[in-house]
């Protein structure tokens, strides 16, 4: 997880490419505070302007300006996510209904590290997690699973949200999922672990 965040803080984004071809995945973008034009999924565009509107001449916007009634275009698909460890894993304050049902299950109290028994994709997120709170920056990701799992791919972004101390110490997300693949397409899986990252 430390050589993945100092990968992330150098942008060595062939150290990261490596890593998931490693475990059969790949990771097609990763994109430092992003526009709102980094890809055509909308709830990711209209999170990505409303976390802009909020900061207020601010380098971050405070945790506390977010607001269920500002972010109903997003809504079922928001995750949000408080830092612990020094931003080395997170607690899933608020899980998405739609997130939880692509994912397969609601993740509300748990912690990053618990994704799929800590596999690659787990420790690759905590590591984003803990650079995008160094770094103070918003980022997008998007990535291919191995070919054994349901979801095609995952399109994240993640917005870190400052206290009163200007501390990151929330993140405001969302996660889409891409196509699903039909159950014949998909190869058997190496790893019980590895069935929805």
């Amino acid at each position: 997880m430390e050589t993945l965040a100092e990968a992330l803080l150098a942008d060595r984004r062939d150290l990261l490419d490596d890593y998931f071809a490693e475990h059969g995945a790949r990771l097609d973008a990763l994109v430092w505070s992003p526009s709102s034009t980094v890809c055509d999924c909308p709830q990711i565009s209209f999170l990505i302007d409303y976390w802009q509107s909020l900061r207020a001449g601010a380098d971050l916007p405070a945790a506390d300006s977010i607001s269920p009634f500002g972010m109903k275009p997003a809504l079922g698909h928001i995750v949000l996510i408080d830092i612990v460890d020094d931003g080395w894993d997170g607690v899933f304050r608020l899980y998405g209904t739609k997130v939880a049902e692509t994912y397969g299950s609601d993740m509300t109290g748990r912690r990053i590290s618990e994704i799929d028994g800590g596999n690659y994709v787990s420790l690759f997120f905590r590591a984003l997690y803990r650079t995008a709170c160094l770094r103070r920056q918003s980022l997008y990701t998007h990535h291919f699973p191995p070919p054994h799992i349901a979801v095609e791919s995952w399109q994240r972004i993640m917005l870190p949200l400052r206290d009163a101390d200007g501390r990151v110490t929330r993140f405001l997300c969302s996660n889409i999922a891409g196509p699903w693949r039909p159950p014949h397409a998909r190869m058997k899986a190496p790893d019980p672990a590895f069935t929805r990252a």
